[in-house]
This record gives C-alpha cells, structure tokens and sequence, in this order.
C-alpha cells in the first residue's frame, strides 16, 4: 500500500440507495420535516422497540432531554468526566450546574462508586451517563441507584447505536436515551439524532423541537421551545442507513478483533460481561504513558493514518473554569494514555493491515 495513503478516522458510508431516497423527496417538493421523518421515527420506534422522536442533532437531543424532565438553572447534574464536551455544554447552556464523576479505567465509562461516593453527600437532580465508543454502561446497576438516591437517568448514548446491555438494544429501557447520527457516527444523517423512552417524555419532546407548540392547535405554543427539527432530506437518509445497521456493527467489530489481536504493544478498552453488543464507533487504544501515545501519533501521522487523541477531560477544559479544582485521576490518566485508532463501515481489510503495521 502506498505510504502516503490516508486512512481518516472516520468515513461515512453513502451509497446509491440514500442518493435516490434524496431525489424521492425532492420529487414530493417537501424539504423539511414531515411523512418522510414520521416515517424514519416510526422505524427508529421498531428497531429499538421504544418511543422515538428524531431533532437535529445529538446536542439537541441531549437539551431536549433536559428540559422534558424539567431539569432547571440552579439544578446540579453529575456527568462524567470523560466525555465529549457537548455532555456537559448542554447542561450548561441551560444554566444547569454539572459536576464531573470520574471514570473506570479499564472501560472507560463513569465510574458508580464514584458517582454513589458524591450522591452520599451531595443532592443530584440527574445523572447524565455516557456510553463511551459505544459500550454500554452497566445500566441496571446505575438504574438501581437512580431509584435509590431518587435522581433522574439519563443515558447519553450518542455513540451506541445497535449496541446491547444483556442482549437488549441500548435505548429500549424506560429511562431516557439520546443517540447522534452525526456524519462520524455508525450511521448518519450528516446531522442528526433521537431520544428515546417514556411515552410522556417523547410526546413533551415533540412539541420542544418545534418551539414548544400545541399539538391541537397551530401558533398556540405550551412549553418555552426552540428550533430543533431534522429535515424530510436528512431522515430519507437515515431510513436507508438504518436498514445496513448490522452490516455495519459487523464490520466495526471485524476491524476491532483485527486490532485487539494484532497491536499486543497497547491496552484496550474492557468489554464487561453485561455488553452483548459493541457497536464501535470509536476505537480507543491506550499506551503505557503520555511519552509512547505521542510517538504513536507522531508516527501514525506522518505514515497517513488519522490516530487522533481523546478527549480532554471536562474538568479541565477551558469553558468550565470553574471546575478546574475538581480532582478525577481515572480521566486524566486516561486522556494522557489514549488515542482513537481509524474505524469504519468501509474500512478494507488492507487499510485495516496498514494500520497495524503502522502502530506494531
């Protein structure tokens, strides 16, 4: 292979289906949202066997989450400290007070003794979980506590679409789960994402993403909303994503066992029993130290291979200044260690060797 090959860290997989389903829908001379994006939620509701609405993305998603559960300025949510910044900036650009819970090491997701250790002492309004790379949390335990302490569960499992907690699709439990179909996400509509749960929850949502309107009665709004419809065009391509779903999981776990067997130089993620399914939209490796993750970029890199490093921890990111006394070990140490290694839908298994022997 030529070593000036770029191998991204993600690509999406697009083929001629969704290119038509785009020139159907221009066909109908409607654009934004409406049949077409009922049509995609209604799939979305069969697949993960819950309620289901569709908004414009997963940050959206995330917001609209909030404020169905009536979670207000002055609230105090737990998230965790290992995440992408939009677990967090949701709350905040709300007015919602986050405290960052630090992470197992080993699978990467918020740590339940850490997080039952704060609740003890401190009153949560929510726990917004992540299910980092697309690996579940350990969902009836962290249900288990929400009922205990009498919080709020919320799953923020952008990254978890077609992954299994005990044989069972991630967002079919009764709590609420958001999900992203960004353009990197295992499936997409370029932007995009859904919530799925309770049946009051999806309803209130509805009616958020569209300004907080009526549904009997147009102009007439019930809840302080906003913008966050999706478009006939982004869920045309998302019915047709949705129905490659398990070729593509397939794939990703194909290319993941390819890089667990054969980079014995790095660690990776822990697959608990409890995960059934791992979708892989990300790949995490981590190295011995901070000194060896950077060599591995460094040389990643230069051969044309897109190895990125993971996200900084939230505490320590300069939009939260006033977390920055918080102490999370785990979630430092990790994003000193870690790096994402390029996964696929398409991925061929010669890009997959050029990326083994470029970290090997």
């Amino acid at each position: 292979m030529d070593k000036k090959i770029k191998i991204p860290m993600s690509k999406p997989d697009i083929g001629i289906e969704e290119k038509e389903s785009l020139l159907n829908v221009f066909e109908t001379g409607w654009f934004s949202q409406g049949k077409i994006t009922k049509k995609f939620e209604s799939q979305l509701s069969d697949y993960l066997s819950s309620n289901v609405t569709v908004v414009n993305n997963g940050t959206s998603a995330l917001i609209c989450a909030l404020l169905a559960h009536g979670i207000k300025p002055g609230d105090v949510i737990a998230v965790p400290a290992f995440t992408f910044v939009a677990t967090a900036s949701a709350a905040r650009i709300l007015g919602i007070e986050v405290v960052p819970i630090d992470i197992e090491s080993d699978t990467l997701n918020m740590s339940l003794r850490k997080l039952e250790e704060f609740i003890k002492k401190n009153k949560i309004k929510a726990a917004v979980v992540v299910d980092v790379a697309g690996l579940s949390i350990d969902i009836d335990a962290f249900d288990e506590l929400a009922k205990r302490y009498k919080f709020i569960l919320i799953e923020d499992a952008a990254e978890a679409f077609g992954s299994e907690y005990k044989k069972k699709k991630i967002g079919s439990f009764q709590h609420t789960s958001i999900f992203s179909f960004h353009i990197a996400k295992a499936i997409t509509t370029i932007e995009g994402g859904c919530i799925s749960g309770d049946e009051k929850i999806i309803k209130k949502i509805k009616q958020l993403r569209d300004h907080g309107s009526s549904i009997s009665e147009k102009y007439v709004h019930e809840y302080i909303g906003s913008n966050f419809r999706i478009t006939d065009l982004q869920s045309a391509i998302g019915i047709e994503q949705l129905k490659k779903i398990d070729r593509f999981i397939l794939r990703r776990n194909e290319i993941a066992e390819k890089y667990r067997q054969n980079l014995t130089n790095l660690e990776f993620q822990k697959i608990p029993a409890y995960v059934t399914k791992h979708s892989y939209m990300l790949f995490f490796a981590l190295a011995k130290n901070s000194e060896k993750r950077d060599e591995f970029l460094k040389k990643s890199n230069k051969m044309g291979v897109d190895c990125r490093k993971a996200w900084l921890p939230i505490q320590n990111q300069p939009c939260f200044p006033e977390l920055s006394h918080t102490n999370c070990e785990n979630a430092l140490d990790v994003f000193n260690r870690a790096f994402t290694i390029p996964i696929y839908n398409s991925m061929t298994n010669e890009e997959t060797e050029y990326v083994i022997n470029t970290l090997s």
